[in-house]
């Protein structure tokens, strides 16, 4: 015989419980698709427990009001969850959208979860880009309306491929340009990435300037500065206003190995942090050994020619080079000298100008304990 016993009001009290809290434990922990499948076995297996005790023990219990809370709670939980994604992914949208490539975005909303903008610590490579002469650009560009307009000109095509390169671009500061690899999203090989992206800025720039000729207009000169390290990078700022940035030592790096581009005359510098990780092949030559301002430990510095293997003529004028340093180093400025002199002679470059300078300045003045570390004491 059927029956509903004492205990039947506290067993449907227990049973809506029980029910909501799976219901709860379904939705926060599956996708939508998956959850929607195990509610209806959840369901499912409520009714058959319904149905074997009263066919079984003759017990009856309340199927209703349990299976309107569980559909209740599954309904209201969905809703929310998708109204939740949904402000999210405006989130990223609207702090990505101008700073990366829409592929590198529909990543990000494809794998985002609530500590993607968490602080955290991340190996990146850091990028800075700045014009040289910008104040003697100014004033030959007269208005500030048309020097807007060349640096719009110019930045354009410079962003562009450091976004195509899924590089994220933190910032202009003036005319400077500020990006990074590796962070919000992994990318593989970074430092390559990030060496490839400053080579094919320097070509594009080349091909604007043909145009800026042609127009009558001041061409543009750059130095980049790229580096590679662990960083802090997430959500910084005030509590009203905040950005996805990185900071730390590596950065400052970065900044300065950019402002290193002038006194050496030379267009891209990787510090030997970023050279240590590349594994295509570049035409690169050691600038120097230097102890840049707010740093005591000296780096290793790079100048990035371009892309592929050096040519027989240009693998001769490196080994000497490369011979000419070591004599500098081992401090026989003599030797070192005449080195520089020939190289110098041969092709021009202002580089082995300045170890010419360097040599004579310690003939005439010897040092004493040399490390071969030069100092800057201005950024």
């Amino acid at each position: 015989f059927m029956y509903r016993p004492s205990w039947a009001e506290g067993a449907n009290v227990a049973l809506i419980f029980a029910t909501v809290a799976a219901t709860v434990a379904v939705v926060s922990f599956a996708s939508a698709g998956i959850s929607s499948v195990l509610f209806v076995l959840l369901a499912g297996s409520l009714l058959y427990f319904e149905y074997f005790i009263l066919f079984n023990d003759g017990i009856v219990l309340n199927v209703l009001f349990p299976l309107m809370a569980m559909s209740l709670t599954f309904v209201s939980l969905t809703l929310m969850n998708y109204f939740l994604e949904s402000r999210q992914k405006d989130f990223i949208k609207a702090k990505f959208a101008k700073k990366v490539s829409p592929a590198v975005v529909e990543d990000l909303l494809k794998h985002s979860d609530m500590n993607s903008f968490e602080i955290k610590e991340k190996f990146v490579t850091i990028f800075f880009s700045d014009i040289r002469g910008f104040t003697t650009l100014s004033e030959a560009m007269g208005s500030p309306k048309a020097l807007i307009g060349l640096l719009n000109e110019y930045m354009t095509p410079m962003v562009d491929i450091i976004v195509k390169s899924k590089g994220t671009v933190d910032k202009f500061i003036g005319d400077a340009i500020m990006a990074y690899w590796n962070a919000p999203n992994e990318v593989a090989n970074h430092q390559d990435v990030a060496v490839s992206s400053a080579v094919t800025q320097i070509k594009a720039l080349q091909e604007l300037n043909k145009r800026l000729i042609e127009e009558k207009k001041p061409t543009i000169d750059i130095g980049i500065g790229i580096n590679t390290g662990d960083v802090t990078v997430g959500e910084m700022g005030s509590y009203g206003r905040a950005d996805y940035t990185i900071i730390g030592d590596p950065v400052n790096l970065a900044s300065r190995l950019e402002g290193l581009n002038k006194p050496y005359h030379s267009h891209i510098i990787i510090s030997e942090f970023t050279k240590s990780g590349l594994k295509n092949d570049y035409i690169i030559r050691e600038l120097d050994l230097v102890r840049v301002k707010g740093k005591h430990e000296p780096v290793a510095i790079f100048e990035v020619l371009d892309f592929g293997v050096p040519d027989e003529e240009q693998k001769k004028e490196l080994d000497s080079y490369t011979n000419a340093l070591s004599l500098y180093r081992s401090s026989r400025f003599g030797e070192a000298l005449t080195e520089f002199r020939v190289l110098f002679e041969k092709s021009g470059t202002f580089l082995y100008q300045v170890y010419i300078e360097r040599c004579e300045h310690f003939i005439q003045n010897p040092p004493t304990d040399f490390d071969g570390v030069f100092t800057f004491t201005t950024k």
